[in-house]
């Protein structure tokens, strides 16, 4: 009988649901640009003729499980109505804090055929904007029409590993972006959800079945005390 009931409470325990203390941290992009064009105030100035990043530091990740993050544009728009690109990358690093860029294309305006990719290929050693070797995972290509609205990208599970890889790598990261159209916006926010480790089910179910044999052990030895 009491086997039966010990064999009970540890069946509960591995039934019981394993709750995490979810937290949401938020970083947002400092403002290149008040108030130009279409952007509107709070901007970050995504031109055709540079390429950017945007490095944040301290992001104070480690020890944590990463169980989302969300890199958000508000009102992003296009110059004009060309399929042009804004190249994103994940970056494990970036030489300057905060928002940095180099001029990466000329004319006036750029030509419609000058659309690459400076945190991609071969030209990714020669941009100045990072160190050599630093780790630098796509993240998306995304094109935009000259009406204002708000995108919201959703990384992938395997892009949540590599942010935890290099949030663990010096406790910052930083994101590449190769605009190839001048995109007005009203700024850029990066959304990480965590949560702390918890036990796994079966290291609970040990642990009540440990205290329930203390228990039965110690109901035996008072039982035999008293029978003598």
């Amino acid at each position: 009988m009491k086997r039966t009931l010990l064999l009970l409470a540890a069946i509960t325990l591995i039934g019981l649901p394993v709750t995490a203390f979810a937290d949401t941290i938020t970083f947002q992009a400092p403002a290149t640009a008040p108030n130009t064009g279409r952007g509107g105030p709070r901007q970050v100035d995504l031109d055709h003729h540079r390429a950017y990043t945007w490095r944040i530091d301290n992001t104070n990740l480690a020890g944590k499980q990463i169980t989302g993050a969300t890199l958000t544009f508000k009102n992003i728009s296009n110059w004009d109505t060309n399929p042009n690109m804004l190249f994103i990358h994940l970056l494990d690093s970036a030489r300057n804090a905060g928002i940095s860029s180099f001029v990466d294309a000329s004319g006036v305006p750029v030509p419609v055929a000058q659309i690459v990719d400076n945190f991609g290929g071969s030209l990714y050693n020669s941009n100045p904007l990072v160190n050599p070797g630093t780790g630098n995972t796509f993240l998306t290509m995304q094109s935009f029409t000259t009406t204002p609205g708000t995108f919201v990208y959703n990384f992938t599970a395997s892009q949540l590993e590599a942010l935890m890889a290099y949030a663990n790598n010096g406790n910052n990261i930083a994101f590449g972006f190769d605009p190839d159209c001048h995109f007005w916006n009203n700024g850029i926010t990066f959304t990480v959800t965590t949560a702390d480790p918890v036990p796994e089910p079966m290291t609970l179910a040990l642990l009540g079945t440990g205290l329930g044999g203390l228990y039965l052990k110690r109901r035996r030895r008072k039982q035999t005390t008293l029978e003598t």
